[in-house]
């Protein structure tokens, strides 16, 4: 018997799916510890088990990566679906029959997804057996792309003229109307007109939804004509929006999910994603051409958590390259570009060498900042001189600006610092000016301008990840206007960082030393270190309990810290220095607060205290770290005595 899909539904397939069985069932090794089960985390690689299952509460958290969530989670996660695909998957498990609300264009859809998977099979049997498509072969056989990659990628010939694929319609039972509603064909203009196949003639690459579903097609041309384009893509239909389809999703997802640094591969075209797969590199996709959206991106973060990007070497490619890598850096994931020598895309490079030579230029991949100063230099007439390195800068600080994340955001900085020798504070000014100018030209949402709007998100913009209260509102019991406010940006950030680095005694000892609890503008931070700390030092698991101890609102924001969105922070860095790099800048955020505190005018002694916090501040952002963290430790002791002494 089938059941709606509602709130208690969802209880009930949690209930009756066992979590430690069902994380088994993925080949995680489990074993028995204490009231829970540990294993090595699936998400990221580790040695130490550091992967918690709390099987009686259908709860699984990892101290090394931050994953955390239930059963319907879990499989989302590590099969890369949708909640509702999830949710179908464990639901066929445990035996549920998931009815969902009836859709008047289901069985529309139905029909069309039928079709479109038959056109692609008849397609793909005229490539193979009619003598008409003996070009395509031979065109394949040129690209070396054979009979597996053929079936695989369900590659077909669509035949000249109308007439054929019409006739095939006629024999299946599909009408002309549902040929175009497809986007196959057009329909005669007039009475006793002709049908226009819109593909007739070109080799025809099949485009598959994140379910495998054939949903367009994308048909290359294979004699020229300059009357038409040398590709042909199907438009947008019912069942096909093109900026939520990636070619070769459907294969990659999985892989990238599975590998072990959860790396997506993005390329131009199809044949490059083919060429990829069949080399071993099947965490590949491509948005056919630059057409690179949010939805794209937002597809690629439920999967991945960094990417490497290979756009042809070209102008158009460049751009691309940078659109993309900003896209991807706004869903918090670093970025990395592998440049192709000799006018080479991915098919043709790895035509002329063994695919062991492109796994080496993906290992040492530059990242996005060092590509695009490359890129913006070479422009320049003269590279080194002022005019040109502010050109350089205001574009690289563009890319940059559109990271929400301070320590990716800090460390891209950092690194735009060294290549175009401006120092950081300078380039961090420059950065706070153009977010400021950013966020001022930003339309506000009408709901947000009125106090009843929801919580900011950690840039000040409206947090569209929670989800919100029935009537539009976070309901805030309990709490005041200033509780309700989300810590800070920098201290969201560097509780992630924790999360994400408990197991390391190093930074352990680092986080006693220079930090207070009090030095937090958050009271949710402030708890949230005393809890780090307390684990840290005793193994115990504090954050079940502080997790529960949440109200709505603060569960959000630790539900946040805990995404996989902070994790990659310590991916690829030095993380010793990016606790120093927190200790200043925290440090620096408590000190600016207190200063701002301070009478404005009429109190000596408060004259004098300014002066001293801004030379202190004048030390935490130039000294070397050895001369810093003295300071610290001063600032640490001062606090705490300050704490012990009210």
């Amino acid at each position: 018997m089938a059941v709606e899909l509602n709130e208690a539904t969802i209880e009930e397939l949690k209930a009756r799916t066992d979590l430690g069985e069902l994380i088994a069932s993925y080949g995680v090794s489990l074993r028995r510890s204490g009231s829970g089960v540990t294993a090595c985390c699936p998400f990221h690689n580790e040695k130490t088990p550091s992967f918690h299952v709390n099987v009686s509460k259908g709860f699984y958290h990892c101290f090394g990566c931050g994953e955390s969530g239930d059963a319907i989670k879990f499989v989302q996660k590590y099969e890369g679906l949708s909640f509702m695909d999830a949710v179908k998957k464990l639901a066929a498990m445990c035996g549920m029959e998931i009815k969902s609300r009836e859709n008047p264009e289901a069985g529309r859809s139905k029909r069309l997804y039928a079709l479109m998977a038959d056109l692609a099979a008849f397609y793909h049997r005229c490539l193979a057996k009619t003598k008409e498509a003996a070009i395509a072969r031979e065109y394949l056989e040129r690209r070396r792309l054979g009979a597996e990659a053929q079936e695989d990628f369900l590659i077909g010939y669509a035949p000249a003229g109308a007439a054929i694929v019409m006739k095939w319609a006629e024999k299946h039972g599909y009408t002309p109307e549902e040929m175009a509603a497809a986007g196959v064909v057009k329909l005669p203009e007039r009475r006793g007109g002709s049908f226009y196949h819109r593909f007739a003639g070109r080799l025809m690459f099949t485009v598959r939804d994140r379910q495998g579903r054939v949903v367009a097609f994308s048909g290359r041309q294979l004699v020229e004509d300059k009357r038409s384009g040398k590709y042909v893509n199907s438009p947008e239909t019912p069942i096909f929006k093109k900026g939520r389809v990636l070619f070769g999703f459907d294969k990659a997802a999985s892989n990238i999910v599975r590998s072990p640094h959860r790396e997506v591969i993005c390329c131009e075209g199809q044949i490059d994603t083919i060429r990829l797969h069949i080399s071993g590199f099947n965490t590949a996709v491509a948005s056919q051409g630059t057409a690179f959206t949010e939805d794209h991106a937002r597809m690629i973060r439920r999967v991945a958590d960094s990417a490497v990007l290979m756009y042809d070497d070209d102008a158009a490619g460049h751009k691309a390259t940078v659109k993309v890598a900003s896209m991807l850096l706004a869903m918090e994931m670093p970025v990395r570009v592998v440049s192709l020598p000799d006018g080479d895309d991915p098919d043709s490079f790895l035509l002329k060498h063994p695919p062991e030579d492109l796994a080496s230029r993906i290992a040492s991949a530059e990242s996005i900042v060092s590509f695009q100063c490359r890129m913006e230099r070479a422009k320049e007439a003269n590279p080194g001189s002022i005019d040109a390195v502010m050109r350089v800068a205001k574009a690289v600080l563009e890319t940059i600006a559109s990271c929400p994340g301070a320590v990716l955001r800090s460390s891209m900085v950092d690194e735009a610092s060294r290549i175009l020798s401006i120092p950081t504070a300078a380039l961090m000014e420059d950065l706070a000016k153009l977010k400021a100018a950013k966020a001022a030209a930003r339309p506000v949402p009408a709901a947000d301008k009125s106090p009843a709007g929801g919580a900011e998100g950690v840039d000040g913009g409206p947090a569209t990840d929670a989800p919100a209260a029935a009537d539009g509102r976070d309901e805030v019991v309990g709490m005041s206007a200033a509780a309700a406010e989300p810590p800070p940006d920098r201290e969201l950030a560097f509780m992630g960082f924790l999360m994400a680095n408990e197991d390391d005694p190093d930074l352990v000892r680092m986080a006693v030393a220079n930090f207070a609890p009090a030095m937090f503008a958050s009271d949710f931070t402030r708890r949230f270190l005393g809890r780090w700390l307390g684990e840290a030092k005793d193994g115990e698991d504090r954050f079940a309990e502080f997790q529960e101890e949440l109200g709505e609102v603060e569960r959000k924001w630790f539900d946040g810290i805990l995404s996989s969105s902070y994790r990659s922070y310590a991916s690829g860095l030095d993380r010793a220095e990016i606790m120093r790099d927190f200790a200043r800048s925290l440090w620096c955020d408590q000190l600016r607060r207190e200063r701002g505190s301070l009478p404005a005018s009429g109190d000596d002694a408060a004259a004098s205290r300014r002066i001293e916090i801004s030379m202190d501040l004048k030390r935490l952002q130039q000294a070397s770290w050895e001369d810093a963290s003295g300071l610290i430790a001063g600032l640490v002791a001062n606090m705490t005595k300050g704490e012990k002494d009210k």
